[in-house]
């Protein structure tokens, strides 16, 4: 959200790089990567034990005076666990990421005199060397993941050092995936003693950062992928503490080095055998984003601050008044009396409730920011009772602990305490939090959390949570006990039937079962916009689809140019929030000349008409755990030209999109994936291409690179309306784009767009197909069904109709005259009455 420090870009960098810290600067990371092991363990090959579903057994360390238990398991989707953990001292484990205890599986254990080998019902094949304590994983006959490979297996125990690591490699792997967050490309790079610094996972609030290095950001999420076109496999390394990874390219491998400031190793082996399912295997442990409420999905305009209910009204009225889409304003700090969350500034904003009534009057939502530093003030009602109760994290003393932040001297609540967490979630209470109204979401911000008055702006490492949890073990899951918390409290204040929208900064595994997230407060720059494409697409391979950066960039002034291409890219991102600091000028964009204006209604609207797609794609989300949005490599995992290609992606599997990202571009070169029979239709021009690869494309000020895939089926909806709301109703327009073998197939969900009501059933989710000659609709899950759903269908395209489609036959009685373009290569079916799609349709081409 804000600066602590208001710097220009340049100085940003030099801020960041001498007042954050890197693996030299932290004792512990510096003896492991450069000093070599400094705990090693030995297994006990006489403790072994067996179950029916894992292998247990006790290591020591070389001095023999200290014993570790050594789990290992084997979890559904074919995904093996080991944790080691201090049987003297039990250290924190971090259970809230998963989305529940791991089912574990049968399994097959032959303990032999050197070697352990466990085999899983589907194939899948560990083996443990008790000598080197080496770790192999196979999947298919396949070697995908070998643990300890170079002997960096760590686990200090002293008073000061806690520190644990491991090493891990991927055979036969050319590059590496993940570890969000860092202004990084989709291919991390290598590191090592001597060169660049490790990835460091530290959650710190860090403005206008640069871009291309290895410093933390605002998430950690530790799940890494080692990928080539031939396999692909994962660790996800369950550890909440500070963590830095080390990445080494080998002339036929991926190395890498985690090392963390404490904790347990949990380490979860995703074996893949595909980037696709090491995705699925991770999300089926961290979950999947809820469907989200579908005006979400829309245009956001926010601003630090709209410091008057005038200005905000203002703003709302003037989107209407030059026909421009959006769905939700947001109010940043200033809405509060003095930065007190649960509180309104009464003198800016008199009749709260009154600009409620007027946001939604129009169609519209508000989304209001809560963060989690609280006033210290005796006459503060949230302060008075969490100290009362012992509700805030503590000094080493046992004193609540309070520095310096928004409103002055605060504290924060202590999320790991569950009363804490409780009343926390209780202030969204509509008894509590007075005159805000059923229309209002949260934006959770500051919650690495951000301090103002010491290193590193964040809390001090030694403040003590609840039951002794030191904060180094949990700090980087405080953001994610805030959103959680959050989110119980938005269930809770719409009866468990209203879907939850929260935008958290601070981000762990697991955050995308409560939160959408941004890229933080990045720049008015080109580099900003083109690195905000890769840190989504990685966020999306790592779980947390609902990414989005804010368009325009936070901080700085932004060119028209520059604000335009950002317009154009933002919407084929999931989330689409304008937002700048308050040192900008305003720039909402009927602020524009008429011809910039009319680039951005037209950005806007487009996102508007695919609003469909994306309603469906966070369903299939939801359901399958497929990324909304997704890299070539994804889909195109075999071709290598997609391994490190982040400056295009796909938004399902049928959309590609590559915007303009250079100043001054009138060409760029679109990457066609797919071969000689996949097929790419031109949104804009309508002209096709084969997915034969590179292709130049000129493009002017207006053009934003898009195309769909022949064999694909998308509904679209065309009316512009200056809110999703008011689109209920509307018609779809049905594309259909026929692959060589004419042939398409798509999806489509429909339900009442905000409540839980879809997972007892109500929902219509329809398949739309073309094969021989008919085009059908029917539903997916026949037993599911929305009865209050609006499907009709006004129009009709087909591209590369066969030539002797004359007539359409609907649902065996009307028939319609089709009509074609000059050239015959597109066929359109119009003025059909509105053909209103219950359970099924079938429209004959004769």
């Amino acid at each position: 959200m804000k600066h602590i420090l208001i710097l220009v870009l340049s100085l940003s960098v030099a801020y960041g790089q001498l007042l954050w810290n890197t693996c030299s600067d932290e004792p512990f990371c510096d003896r492991i990567r450069n000093g070599g092991v400094t705990a090693p363990l030995v297994l006990n090959r006489y403790s072994i034990g067996f179950n029916f579903s894992s292998v247990n057994a006790i290591l020591t360390n070389s001095a023999g005076d200290r014993n570790f238990s050594l789990s290992i398991s084997a979890t559904e989707n074919e995904i093996f666990r080991i944790t080691i953990d201090d049987l003297s001292n039990p250290r924190y484990r971090v259970s809230q990421a998963l989305q529940g205890e791991p089912v574990q599986l049968p399994i097959v254990a032959t303990i032999g005199q050197e070697s352990l080998q466990i085999t899983t019902s589907t194939g899948a094949l560990l083996l443990l060397d008790y000598a080197t304590l080496k770790i192999s994983v196979y999947k298919n006959g396949n070697l995908v993941v070998i643990i300890n490979d170079n002997g960096k297996t760590t686990f200090n125990t002293q008073e000061d050092d806690q520190s644990i690591a491991i090493d891990f490699t991927f055979p036969g792997a050319t590059t590496a995936y993940g570890i969000p967050e860092h202004a990084e490309r989709l291919s991390l790079q290598s590191t090592g003693p001597g060169g660049l610094n490790p990835y460091r996972l530290y959650n710190v609030d860090f403005p206008s950062y640069p871009i291309g290095t290895q410093q933390a950001l605002y998430g950690a999420v530790p799940v890494l992928y080692g990928h080539s076109v031939n396999a692909t496999a994962g660790i996800f390394w369950l550890n909440s503490a500070q963590t830095f990874v080390d990445i080494a390219r080998t002339s036929n491998s991926v190395q890498s080095l985690f090392i963390s400031e404490g904790g347990i190793i949990d380490i979860f082996v995703l074996t893949g055998p595909t980037l696709e399912s090491a995705v699925k295997q991770y999300t089926s442990l961290t979950g999947t984003a809820p469907l989200p409420q579908h005006y979400t999905l829309g245009h956001h305009q926010s601003r630090w601050s709209y410091l008057t209910q005038e200005d905000a009204e203002t703003v709302v009225r003037q989107f209407d008044n030059y026909d421009l889409p959006l769905d939700v304003i947001w109010l940043d700090i200033d809405y509060t009396y003095g930065f007190r969350y649960f509180t309104w500034n009464y003198t800016a904003f008199p009749d709260p409730v009154g600009l409620q009534e007027f946001v939604n009057s129009t169609g519209r939502k508000v989304v209001l920011i809560i963060d989690p530093h609280y006033k210290v003030d005796a006459e503060y009602f949230v302060w008075v009772t969490a100290t009362a109760n012992d509700y805030f994290v503590k000094n080493p003393d046992g004193t609540d602990y309070q520095a310096d932040c928004w409103p002055g001297l605060s504290s924060w609540i202590d999320f790991l305490k569950e009363d804490a967490s409780a009343y926390y979630a209780s202030l969204y209470g509509m008894d509590n939090f007075t005159d805000a109204t059923d229309i209002v979401q949260i934006w959770n911000d500051m919650n690495e959390p951000a301090v103002f008055d010491v290193f590193e702006k964040t809390f001090p490492r030694d403040l003590v949570h609840y039951g002794g949890v030191i904060h180094r073990d949990v700090h980087n899951i405080y953001g994610f006990s805030q959103t959680a918390a959050t989110f119980d409290g938005l269930l809770a204040r719409y009866d468990y039937n209203k879907r939850p929208f929260i935008l958290t900064r601070s981000h762990f595994a697991g955050t995308q079962r409560h939160s959408a997230i941004w890229t933080g407060d990045n720049y008015a720059s080109w580099e900003h916009l083109r690195i905000s494409f890769p840190m989504c697409l990685t966020q999306a391979i790592s779980g947390i689809s609902y990414c989005g950066a804010d368009v325009g960039g936070f901080s700085g002034q932004v060119t028209e140019e520059l604000f335009q291409r950002w317009y154009q890219a933002g919407a084929w991102l999931p989330f689409y929030r304008a937002h700048a600091d308050q040192y900008t000028e305003r720039r909402e964009p009927y602020l524009f000349r008429e011809e910039v204006l009319n680039r951005f209604r037209n950005a806007l609207r487009l996102r508007y008409t695919y609003l469909p797609t994306w309603y469906t794609r966070f369903f299939e989300h939801e359901r399958y755990g497929e990324p909304v949005i997704m890299p070539l490599s994804y889909v195109y995992s075999s071709d290598a030209n997609t391994v490190d290609m982040d400056d295009q992606w796909l938004v399902g599997r049928n959309i590609l999109v590559h915007p303009v990202a250079e100043e001054g571009a009138t060409i760029v070169s679109v990457y066609m994936p797919g071969g000689a029979s996949e097929l790419w239709f031109d949104i804009a021009n309508n002209l096709m291409y084969y997915g034969v690869g590179y292709t130049p494309v000129l493009v002017t000020m207006d053009s934003v690179p898009v195309y769909h895939r022949g064999g694909s089926i998308l509904a679209r909806k065309e009316i512009a309306r200056p809110s999703s709301a008011l689109m209920h109703s509307d018609p779809f327009t049905i594309y259909v784009f026929l692959d060589v073998n004419n042939y398409a197939t798509g999806t489509l969900y429909i339900d009442d767009n905000q409540s839980f009501n879809y997972r007892n059933g109500v929902y219509s989710y329809y398949r739309m197909q073309h094969i021989n000659n008919v085009f059908s609709v029917t539903l997916i899950d026949p037993d599911a069904y929305y009865p209050d759903g609006v499907f009709t269908i006004d129009t009709i395209w087909v591209y590369r109709p066969p030539a002797h489609y004359k007539e359409a036959v609907i649902n065996g009685n009307t028939r319609y005259a089709v009509t074609y373009t000059n050239d015959s290569s597109i066929m359109k079916i119009e003025n059909i009455g509105n053909i209103n799609v219950k359970e099924s349709t079938v429209i004959s081409f004769v």
